[in-house]
């Protein structure tokens, strides 16, 4: 186990821990200081954001991983298809292009993988073929990249902390199950910024919502935090897709070993267990990873031995996943959607909201 599964454990109180406990509430202390700072800079308008020509919509979050950011753009972007050019500007979190403070502009053409632009903007890439995708830290210049390239419209994804760059709109995406990251902040709990920001946002977008009862319940909490409209929403699954090529609609009659890098894994399983099927082995990475090939052989050897049908991960770990051939059981990803459950009116008029921003002049 590595130290990063090891904290993991310690914050989700599936291990005690006391002194590193101690340890990483000191940490997450100097960092809570480190966002006032630099939320106030901001605020106090000591730091000036740059304003592009055309509208940038912001969907963030104040948690790290786990709140269905990239599966939210998805959707968002497939439905303002029809209003006109959408760019999506991604940071390519822990990406070659990141490490190197590069820039990239994403076509077809080019050799991209995973491992260059990160796995987020790598899934956004080949799942929205009608978007422009600009991958780098620096997304001024990016969003400058896309007013050159005649986009209409830039969602600026992991937005709510790049505040250098000016968003017409702020949405912000919670997940039903923690809607404040334990409590703490980085890395004692997943805190990545103060909940009283969410009195900046525009739209609050509540994933993994299971009914309605809970909806409500959140939607009360965050009236006291917010005026935001609030939509709720939840991951759908579709089919499974095999290496082979195989689809299936379900996994009913079938033994599963399950394993994902998500910031929060449990929401994968639990929309996993609605294909049917016996999730009998599960494996947790930490948030990002993939597994080396001879680990996830060794993890198939065990899921063999307790007589598992295939392997399962999630789409955002099939794209780096390190396949060289068949291996002893199939293996196949989760492909699952996006879906509005509750509050749909207020979905409704945000993309009119954002059409509405459209510059006339970029309107056929």
């Amino acid at each position: 186990m590595n130290m990063t599964t090891y904290i993991t454990d310690v914050i989700e109180g599936r291990r005690n821990g006391p002194f590193l406990k101690g340890a990483l509430y000191a940490m997450s202390s100097l960092f809570e200081a480190g966002v006032f700072v630099r939320n106030f800079a901001f605020d106090k308008r000591w730091f000036k954001e740059k304003k592009v020509d055309i509208p940038v919509i912001s969907v963030g979050n104040i948690i790290a991983g786990g709140t269905g950011k990239t599966a939210f753009i998805q959707r968002l972007a497939t439905d303002l298809h029809a209003m006109g050019k959408v760019s999506i500007l991604s940071r390519g979190y822990r990406s070659e292009i990141e490490k190197l403070g590069g820039s990239l502009h994403l076509v077809e053409q080019s050799r991209i993988t995973p491992e260059v632009c990160g796995d987020e903007a790598y899934l956004l890439f080949k799942s929205l073929p009608d978007a422009v995708l600009f991958v780098g830290k620096d997304r001024i210049l990016n969003a400058q990249r896309a007013v050159y390239h005649e986009s209409d419209i830039i969602l600026l994804d992991d937005g709510m902390q790049y505040r250098s760059l000016h968003r017409d709109l702020e949405i912000v995406m919670l997940h039903g199950d923690d809607l404040y990251g334990k409590g703490f902040f980085l890395p004692r709990g997943y805190l990545r910024d103060s909940p009283k920001r969410l009195r900046q946002a525009d739209v609050i977008v509540v994933n993994h919502i299971q009914n309605l009862d809970q909806f409500h319940r959140i939607e009360k909490e965050l009236a006291q935090a917010s005026s935001a409209l609030v939509i709720g929403t939840r991951m759908v699954p579709k089919q499974v897709e095999l290496v082979n090529g195989e689809v299936l609609q379900d996994l009913k009659g079938k033994r599963i070993g399950l394993f994902c890098g998500l910031g929060k894994p449990e929401s994968f399983f639990a929309t996993a267990s609605e294909m049917g099927g016996e999730i009998v082995e599960k494996w947790i990475l930490p948030d990002h990873c993939a597994p080396s090939n001879n680990a996830l052989k060794s993890f198939a050897e065990r899921c063999m031995e307790r007589g598992c049908d295939l392997l399962l991960c999630s789409e955002k770990d099939w794209v780096k996943l390190p396949l060289d051939g068949e291996g002893i059981l199939p293996v196949g990803f989760l492909k699952a959607e996006l879906t509005v459950v509750t509050g749909k009116e207020h979905y409704e008029a945000l993309l009119g909201e954002i059409n509405a921003m459209i510059p006339r002049k970029t309107r056929s």
